[in-house]
């Protein structure tokens, strides 16, 4: 998965101040990011546009070749996902936060999380 952002203008409501101005960059599949900034620097609103809780006023985000405005909203969020800054005390079972959409096996489940703790089997002895 490739990410291009080519953010213009993004502002919250059709007169209001405009809230980032000239955002662009590349990020290629398989790397973890990080976005940090000072209070108030955009940060969250960022995010936001990616998640389309706010649309670009000017300007495009495009994951593997395809404009994200095009792409229904369940489908966009169902294929990004976001580690929040602030810890959060999870409510319910450990299997429905690891999969809260009941989309996987719990074998699958299993799966993943061996290879997370051993990624590399033909390690063990």
């Amino acid at each position: 998965m490739t990410l291009y952002v080519n953010i213009k203008q993004v502002r919250y409501q059709h007169n209001a101040p405009l809230v980032l101005r000239g955002i662009s960059c590349v990020i290629e599949g398989g790397h973890k990011i990080g976005i940090v900034g000072r209070t108030g620097s955009g940060k969250t609103t960022l995010i936001s546009t990616l998640f389309r809780l706010v649309e670009p006023t000017e300007g495009k985000i495009i994951i593997d070749g395809l404009d994200i405005s095009t792409i229904g909203l369940h489908d966009l969020r169902a294929h990004l996902g976001i580690i929040p800054q602030d810890p959060t005390l999870f409510r319910g079972s450990v299997r429905y936060n690891l999969d809260p959409l009941s989309e996987h096996t719990d074998l699958q489940i299993w799966e993943v999380m061996l290879l997370q703790m051993c990624p590399n089997p033909n390690s063990i002895v």
